[in-house]
């Protein structure tokens, strides 16, 4: 439907298959008119087709406008026995013996409904009402985008439009159908922001650039030429700066030179735009074909220039994506970062008022550049495969982050309902505020410490912004990730202060150093590995390096002195480490109270339960250490073999797997039997449905993105510890993450 250039068809072609699917004599959807708040039936099969866009009637009429006005799912057995029925003579729907209605609602906003009708009166019951609303979900998020909001060209309509006053919101307005402009990808870090286009220099190669047909040759052609003349201009003036070296190396830059004026070259590329292809995609097919004609040659000399003739085929590409130097990077007007992927370093470098958006070609949900976006609370959609070849720089983008589409150069109705959707979030979160002191106590008394994960100084006054009762995790990689040398023992302990400091006196819980995977330090030659995601990262690296553990070590255990701190280690997976941890954190120890410098003696000291053998042999671990905090991020990831970070399996990327729900139960089981605290961060701690199931499991908190915390506290203060302790036990039994998601989704629509 998204995609579809007529979706008022495809909307009939969807009620006509769930109809004949589901067996179902009538499947209608009845949408709002923003001119008159009216009903107006759009779709339907099963009512007579004549009464498609005649059908109307108010918000507050029939037993549809009560679904509109309860925003709730509405289910009626002989519905012409209701007070609410209202009957339409033209639409034949006198003989059916069951109602179901379902709002159709996106961003809390209602649009409309969805209506089932059966002859039959044991058709439709209703324990079926979870899977409609499902379907419902479904329709409401893809045809809000779409034009299916259109008001109906006929004079019921027109006149009703003069005469009434709209009565409820005017949903998501329409949005132009040429499908290049409506970009989807995955969600990665939530809000909504609008900008201008930049792209991160230098991110973006050929393999990202796809087929791609252009309309306008000439527009191509000439931005091609255009890309070719500030290429030359560039090479020239680096070049003409370069009289201090040898020769042979300033050939380099005349080599680019005499390629940039080949005729052929600039001949061939031409060629292809002419043949209908973009210039993005012609560029490569020309670039691809030379570095070919090099890799065929014998001479070892003549075949490295391929990676020659590939270089300067990426200049010519970054200017033709309006890409300008590094050191350009302070942003005058609000910008939304386009990129194939970004570094947390990068991020953390670009990050500025101005920066309103991060949209990616790639990227994972739980990379530490989603992770950090998040705490910056910049919105973020990762998995943009289109991206490269439909959007340019200077071009005008709206970013959804909380649905993962992307809008070019958008309408001014989609901005004016972006500007609406912001306005709501901001007066939802001033609802929440109230919530901030409150202790996250359930109706039965229980208490969810309720904590936030930070990774920067400035992350700190958002957790008490938010209400946060400690911190729950501090990763210490980033302060690294920013430097270009290792930072002295005397500089972490300053860095680790002014954490503690600004936390005003909530525990912090400090994680040692967790490197590899998407985290690399510049000035830190870890080596390239097929798989880093399962090869030297983490608590190996510290184990292998001990000078740099030690070092870190030594600081914490001295900000330990005068402040509440918890250490974590991350990533263990066997006895044989957790050995050598508490070791040489014994070895420290008493090297400090033989130069008597003071430190907390019995500082508590975890772990981090994130692969499934850590989850095996936690019994023996508990043993040594004093509290367990699950890493749902890279638990997940490893239980069901799906890297996060790749876009293909993202949709395999699933807490509510019913493996993960077992293993997370499993650990705080055994954590709860030996008497040690446990507590979860990662994404799964913000998600309310995956907190209701830990609240059950007896978790004793859950730490996450700070702007999350209200969210979390608003379900937990409306619930009971027992009811969602017997709700896990229905998940428990369950086996398929589809199933568990619409349980839960039914379970607490009245509580988030």
């Amino acid at each position: 439907m998204a995609d579809s250039a007529a979706p008022r068809k495809t909307l009939m072609a969807i009620v006509s298959l769930v109809s004949k699917q589901l067996r179902i004599d009538v499947c209608s959807v009845y949408l709002i008119s923003p001119a008159t708040g009216n009903l107006v039936l759009r779709a339907s099969a099963g009512l007579k087709k004549e009464s498609i866009d005649t059908i109307y009637m108010s918000a507050h009429e029939g037993l549809t406008g009560l679904v509109i006005e309860k925003t709730e799912p509405i289910f009626v057995k002989n519905p012409a026995d209701h007070p609410r029925y209202k009957y339409f003579k033209e639409s034949g729907e006198e003989r059916f013996q069951t109602y179901l209605g379902v709002p159709l609602q996106y961003h809390r906003r209602n649009f409309g409904a969805i209506v089932f009708q059966s002859i039959d009166p044991a058709a439709i019951s209703e324990k079926d009402i979870p899977f409609f609303t499902v379907i419902a979900g479904q329709i409401a998020s893809l045809a809000a985008y779409r034009g299916l909001m259109e008001n109906p060209e006929n004079k019921r309509d027109k006149k009703a439009a003069d005469n009434q006053t709209p009565v409820v919101e005017t949903p998501v307005p329409t949005q132009t159908r040429d499908s290049k402009n409506i970009l989807r990808g995955v969600p990665a870090s939530p809000g909504i922001a609008e900008g201008i286009v930049h792209y991160l220099p230098g991110s973006v190669g050929f393999d990202q650039v796809r087929i791609e047909r252009a309309d306008d040759p000439k527009k191509e052609i000439s931005r091609f030429e255009s890309a070719l003349k500030k290429n030359m201009s560039e090479i020239k003036e680096l070049s003409d700066g370069l009289d201090e070296l040898p020769l042979h190396d300033v050939a380099i830059f005349e080599s680019h030179l005499m390629m940039l004026i080949d005729p052929s070259f600039k001949n061939q590329v031409i060629g292809h735009i002419q043949k209908g292809a973009a210039a993005e995609y012609a560029l490569k097919k020309t670039i691809e074909h030379h570095i070919q004609r090099f890799l065929t040659i014998d001479d070892p000399y003549l075949k490295e220039r391929s990676k020659d003739v590939e270089d300067l085929g990426k200049q010519i590409l970054s200017k033709l994506l309006g890409e300008t130097s590094p050191q350009s990077t302070k942003f005058q007007s609000d910008t939304i970062l386009i990129a194939t992927d970004i570094s947390a370093k990068d991020l953390i470098s670009f990050k500025q008022k101005r920066l309103k958006g991060l949209a990616l070609s790639r990227g994972g949900r739980t990379s530490h550049a989603a992770i950090l976006a998040k705490a910056f609370e910049i919105p973020m959609v990762i998995g943009l495969s289109d991206i490269l070849d439909t959007v340019h720089e200077g071009d005008r983008l709206i970013l959804d982050g909380n649905s993962g589409l992307v809008f070019r150069n958008p309408s001014d109705d989609i901005v004016n309902e972006y500007k609406g959707l912001i306005s709501e979030k901001k007066k939802l979160l001033r609802q929440l505020k109230h919530l901030r002191d409150k202790e996250s106590v359930t109706l039965d008394g229980h208490m969810l410490s309720l904590e936030a994960n930070i990774g920067l100084l400035s992350d700190t006054r958002q957790a008490i912004q938010y209400g946060a009762k400690h911190i729950g995790l501090y990763r210490t990689e980033f302060p690294f990730i920013i430097r270009n040398a290792f930072p002295s023992e005397d500089e972490q302990v300053e860095i680790y202060e002014k954490i503690l400091q600004g936390a005003e006196g909530r525990s912090v819980t400090i994680r040692t150093l967790d490197l590899g995977g998407d985290k690399f330090l510049s000035y830190f030659d870890a080596g390239k590995e097929e798989n880093p995601y399962l090869g030297w990262r983490s608590i190996r690296v510290s184990l292998d390096r001990e000078d740099i553990f030690r070092t870190q070590l030594r600081a914490i255990l001295r900000v330990s002195a005068n402040h509440p701190v918890k250490l974590l280690f991350p990533m263990l997976c066997s006895i044989k480490e957790a050995r050598n941890i508490a070791r040489i954190l014994e070895e420290e120890k008493k090297d400090l109270s033989d130069q008597k410098i003071p430190f907390n003696t019995s500082i508590p000291v975890g772990i981090m339960v994130e692969v499934p053998s850590a989850v095996k042999i936690l019994k023996h671990l508990l043993e040594i250490f004093d509290f367990v905090s699950i890493g749902s991020n890279d638990l997940i990831q490893y239980l069901l073999a799906v890297d996060r970070n790749n876009p293909k399996v993202a949709p395999l990327y699933n807490p509510l797997h019913p493996a993960v729900i077992m293993s997370i139960r499993d650990v705080v089981t055994d954590c709860n039997a030996a008497g040690k605290p446990v507590s979860l961060c990662g994404e799964a701690a913000g998600n309310p449905k995956c907190a209701y199931l830990f609240l059950g499991m007896g978790i004793d908190a859950l730490s996450m993105t700070p702007s999350s915390i209200p969210l979390i506290k608003k379900m937990v203060l409306k619930v009971n510890r027992r009811e969602a302790e017997e709700d896990l036990s229905r998940v428990l039994a369950m086996s398929d993450e589809d199933e568990i998601d619409l349980f839960l989704e039914e379970r607490l629509k009245n509580y988030i």
